[in-house]
């Protein structure tokens, strides 16, 4: 079952922009992951599977592989993304290299530095990204629009994209614009009780 692509990154929307020297990747305590930088928290569950770098290094490295395919400037735009872009925080239900028959649902935390770029809201940064998928070797299928979700205790732009496959795959993407950043949490799950579950995951993020 291709998992991998679950970690393609939302790209190619600014110029090359290091992180601040005062950047904080969070850690988990307790079972609790805490962001001072962006000032949330949010319980990890227990038993869930939390990404390694390593582990996570991997994953972006197959699903650039699969998302680019044969294209060589898309792969460019994606690998130099790396710089600005940080994978806060990775789980997924099971373990990566658990073989299940159902699909392992996951959600991804993410920032990516805008670089100064005229991005206003998480709509804006979702068009660019849906843009940049569109140019894929993935044959995505986008919702019609986007819309605005409470997550936790903060308003997110979501958009909804799926994937055909064996099964197929949902995914929905929720942006806020953070100072310079666009900070997206991105849940992966193939069927209605996956989804609850995610939503009910996410929904426990807390912004100080």
């Amino acid at each position: 079952m291709r998992l991998f692509f679950l970690a393609v990154l939302l790209v190619a929307i600014a110029a090359c922009k290091q992180q601040p020297k005062n950047f904080d990747y969070g850690k988990i305590e307790n079972g609790v992951y805490t962001n001072n930088y962006f000032d949330f928290e949010i319980p990890v569950p227990p038993n869930w599977a939390v990404q390694n770098k390593e582990q996570v290094q991997e994953l972006q490295k197959t699903g650039q592989e699969l998302v680019s395919g044969d294209n060589k400037e898309l792969g460019a735009k994606i690998k130099a993304a790396d710089i600005r872009t940080a994978m806060l925080l990775t789980v997924f239900k099971n373990g990566t290299e658990v073989v299940t028959e159902r699909f392992n649902s996951s959600f991804i935390i993410l920032s990516e530095n805008l670089g100064g770029m005229p991005i206003r809201k998480g709509s804006d940064y979702l068009a660019h990204a849906k843009g940049i998928m569109q140019q894929s070797n993935m044959s995505y299928r986008f919702a019609p629009g986007y819309s605005t979700e409470k997550v936790g205790n903060r308003e997110f732009d979501r958009m909804d994209v799926s994937l055909p496959g064996q099964p197929d795959v949902q995914q929905s993407y929720y942006s806020v614009i953070d100072r310079d950043f666009a900070l997206s949490i991105i849940i992966s799950y193939a069927d209605d009780e996956q989804k609850a579950e995610l939503k009910n995951i996410i929904n426990k993020i807390k912004f100080r």
